[in-house]
């Protein structure tokens, strides 16, 4: 009897450490698939092109200097091995040994990626950021102002050439060649300044309302702005062309149903007859 109750206490023993291994070697396969999604996700978000100059970093920031550089200071030297971050000056991680760089600003620099068309490609460190030629520092600015920047960066090309807003931070510091700068000059009339913040927000909200309640179907909006003075929407006869500054703003539109689709920004025009009237929405569409 004895002899069996010893056989059942080693048996339970070994069970209970089987249960332990089993538990423990559970949680390390959950760790190291944790540790390798994350992994995944840093490498995922890890930029692919840097290059590394005076000691600092600088991360390609997807598009092209605003304006063309006058002077270059030297050229890539060596190519990082693939996978690895450049780590000695003059290095790159991308395919451009010999080719041109310039130091643009403190934080910014270009370096020529298409001899043929003379395009430099954009490169930001860091801690900097830039708005049509301008650059600057992300501590000197608001919080307001870097998620206004990382919104208009999501923007297309096309869409961002319309979009005629500088922040106050950058106001009076844009080139004179800009394209905000020359739109305005152009345009003559702004519709934006003719009206109030008071009838902004309230067309805005109207236009919020238009695709969130009112047409379940685009699912609410994911981004909205004013469009330029210049859209030719503004001029589009018998609708948006019979409302004068003060009594119309049209707005571009990202649904989050075309954001998930691929959809470019649609617009909506809201206008009134005179100061009087209630606002209404007089046109929609692509």
């Amino acid at each position: 009897m004895q002899k069996y109750h010893k056989f059942l206490v080693l048996l339970a023993l070994s069970a209970t450490a089987l249960a332990v291994t089993g538990c423990g070697a559970a949680k390390n396969t959950a760790e190291k698939t944790a540790d390798t999604s994350a992994a995944s996700v840093q490498a995922d978000q890890e930029p692919s092109d840097m290059i590394f100059l005076n000691n600092t970093m600088y991360y390609d920031a997807g598009r092209t200097v605003f304006i063309q550089p006058d002077h270059t200071d030297g050229t890539i030297q060596s190519i990082a091995a693939a996978g690895q971050k450049p780590a000695r000056n003059e290095e790159a991680s991308f395919d451009c040994l010999g080719a041109p760089y310039c130091i643009l600003a403190d934080g910014a620099a270009a370096v020529l990626t298409n001899e043929a068309s003379g395009a430099y490609e954009l490169f930001l460190s860091d801690d900097t950021v830039e708005f049509q030629g301008v650059f600057k520092k992300k501590k000197e600015l608001s919080d307001d102002t870097l998620k206004w920047l990382n919104f208009y960066y999501s923007l297309s090309e096309s869409d961002r050439n319309a979009l005629s807003m500088i922040p106050s931070e950058f106001a009076g510091q844009i080139p004179s060649g800009s394209a905000s700068v020359n739109e305005t000059a152009v345009s003559g009339t702004s519709y934006l300044e003719a009206l109030t913040q008071e009838e902004l927000d309230a067309t805005e909200a109207l236009a919020q309302y238009y695709f969130t309640e009112e047409v379940t179907s685009f699912e609410g909006v994911d981004q909205i702005y004013p469009a330029d003075s210049s859209d030719p929407q503004y001029h589009n006869s018998g609708i948006e062309d019979d409302y004068g500054p003060g009594n119309i703003i049209i707005y571009r539109v990202l649904t989050n149903l075309d954001r998930r689709d691929g959809n470019p920004f649609r617009y909506i025009s809201i206008a009134r007859k005179s100061k009087s009237d209630d606002w209404k929405i007089i046109n929609s569409g692509f």
